[in-house]
C-alpha cells in the first residue's frame, strides 16, 4: 500500500506526535508498504527520498517548523500512486492533505491526536481562553467532517470529540511506543552528573513545557514535600523536569519564589533517543497535564519500570492502573504530593508498582498501533468512492497542476525532499 501522511510537526521535532508518526511509518515500511511524508521544515539529514518538505516560516528560535500559508504542490502527486492520505492535524498541512485527497479522489484519514479545545483552555490569553477553545472545536468539526475515518487514541479522545459536534466513522487505536533504551551504568553516569547519591529518589517529568501541561502544580506539589517529615533517604528528593517550551523561565521563577530551586533541575531539550537515561536515573514520573489524549511518556515511564502518578482525567485513565502501575489524583497539588509522598516513603512499593508498569507497557506496542492503523485504511478503501474525482476549484489555491506530461522530481539531494517556493 502506498501512504502518504500529513502533518505539522515531523523530526528534529520531538513531541508524542512525531514520535508515533515516526513509530507508525517505521513499522509500516518493515511491512513492505510505501509511507510518504509531508510536513515543513528544512532538509534534515537523515530525511530520506520519501520525505518532502514545505516551505516553512522564519520562526529561527522556536522549536517547531510552521508551513508557510497556502502550500502547493508543484509537481504531478498523482504519480506518487497514493491510495491512502492520512492527515494528522487540522491546520495548515492537514488541509493541504485533504484537498489533495479531494482533488484526487483519495480516502482521507484523520488521527486527532490533541484536543485543541482542552489546550486552549489553558493559555494565558483570558480572550483565547473565552474565544478559542469554541473556534477550535468549530475547526476540528469542519476537518472531521472531510475525513472518511477519524482515528482516536483513546476513548477518552473519542467521546470528546463527539461531545464537541463531531460526526464521523471513528476507530480507536491507541498509539504504540518503543521503549525507551536504558544503557548499562546510566543510572550511575546520570546521578553522578547530578550529585546524586544512588538512593535518593528522583522525580521525573518528560515533555513540552507548555501552559497545558500544568507544570505549577508539580512544583507546588514539591514545595509542600519540602514542608513534610520525611525519612532518609526521601528527605533529599529532587524534581527534574526534561525538556523545553514556552513556559521554561516562569517555571525557574516560580521555582526560586516557592524556594526549591535546589530540589528541581531543569536539563532542558534532550534528543529522544537519549531520554533511556533519564528514565533509567528516575524512580518516580509524574505528569500533571489534564489535557493529554493518550500520553505516551506514560507508557514510556512504565516501560522502563517507573511507577506514575498522573493527573485523573483523560487518556492517562486508560493508562494508570489505581493502585498497581500508580496512582491518578485531582489537579491539585496536595493531592499530588500526596502520591508521591506515598512512593517517596516506600522504596519496595515503587518496584512493585514499576514492575506492574512494565507489563502494563508490554500491549502498547508498535505492531498493535500499526495493525489498527492498517485495518482503518483497508477500511476506507472498501467504502463507495465518487464516480468522477471531485471539483478542482476550491483546491486550486493549494494545489498547482502541472501543464505538461507530468514526471516525478529527480531523486538528487538538492531536490527530492524539497518543494518549490511559493
Amino acid at each position: 500500500m502506498r501512504i502518504a501522511l500529513f502533518s505539522e510537526c515531523y523530526r528534529p521535532v520531538t513531541n508524542g506526535v512525531v514520535t508515533s508518526i515516526q513509530t507508525l511509518r517505521d513499522i509500516l515500511r518493515s511491512w513492505g508498504h510505501t509511507v510518504y511524508v509531508f510536513a515543513p521544515g528544512s532538509e534534515q539529514p537523515d530525511d530520506d527520498r520519501d520525505v518532502f518538505r514545505l516551505p516553512e516560516l522564519p520562526f529561527p528560535r522556536h522549536p517547531y517548523h510552521f508551513a508557510r500559508p497556502f502550500p502547493r504542490l508543484n509537481f504531478d502527486f498523482a504519480a506518487l500512486g497514493v491510495e491512502v492520505i492520512h492527515c494528522q492535524h487540522p491546520f495548515t498541512v492537514g488541509r493541504l492533505g485533504a484537498d489533495t485527497a479531494r482533488r484526487y479522489n483519495i480516502p482521507m484519514v484523520y488521527t486527532a491526536h490533541s484536543l485543541y479545545d482542552a489546550m486552549v483552555s489553558y493559555s494565558k490569553s483570558p480572550l483565547m481562553r473565552t474565544m478559542g477553545a469554541e473556534a477550535a472545536r468549530g475547526v476540528t468539526r469542519r476537518f472531521c467532517a472531510r475525513a472518511d475515518y477519524v482515528i482516536a487514541p483513546s476513548r477518552h479522545t473519542r467521546d470528546a470529540l463527539r461531545a464537541g459536534g463531531v460526526k464521523a466513522r471513528f476507530a480507536v487505536v491507541p498509539s504504540g511506543i518503543h521503549p525507551p533504551l536504558l544503557r548499562t551504568g546510566a543510572r550511575e553516569e546520570m546521578r553522578a552528573g547530578m550529585g546524586m547519591a544512588a538512593e535518593t529518589p528522583l522525580i521525573l517529568y518528560l515533555g513540552r513545557l507548555g501552559p497545558e501541561k500544568r507544570l505549577d502544580v508539580l512544583l507546588q506539589a514539591v514545595a509542600l514535600l519540602c514542608e513534610r517529615n520525611l525519612p532518609t533517604p526521601a528527605l533529599d528528593f529532587r524534581l527534574a523536569i526534561v525538556g523545553d517550551g514556552q513556559c521554561r523561565q516562569m517555571l525557574d521563577a516560580m521555582a526560586l519564589e516557592l524556594g526549591i530551586q535546589e530540589r528541581v533541575l531543569f536539563p532542558g531539550f534532550v534528543p529522544h533517543e537519549a531520554i533511556g537515561d533519564w528514565y533509567a536515573a528516575g524512580d518516580i514520573f509524574s505528569l500533571t497535564a489534564p489535557a493529554e489524549t493518550q500520553g505516551l511518556v506514560l507508557l514510556e515511564a512504565m516501560s522502563a519500570g517507573l511507577p506514575c502518578v498522573a493527573a485523573d482525567y483523560g487518556g492517562p485513565r486508560e493508562i494508570v492502573v489505581q493502585g498497581k502501575t500508580g496512582w491518578r489524583v485531582p489537579i491539585e497539588a496536595e493531592a499530588f504530593a500526596n502520591a508521591l509522598e506515598t512512593l517517596l516513603r516506600d522504596a519496595n512499593l515503587r518496584h512493585s508498582m514499576g514492575r506492574n508498569g512494565q507489563q502494563k507497557a508490554l500491549s502498547f506496542t508498535p505492531e498493535a498501533m500499526t495493525q489498527g492503523v492498517l485495518a482503518v485504511y483497508e477500511s476506507v478503501l472498501r467504502l463507495p468512492r465518487p464516480s468522477k474525482p471531485a471539483s478542482t476549484r476550491s483546491a486550486g489555491s493549494l494545489i498547482e497542476p502541472l501543464r505538461r506530461k507530468p514526471s516525478f522530481p529527480a531523486r538528487s539531494r538538492s531536490n527530492r525532499r524539497r518543494w518549490p517556493g511559493l
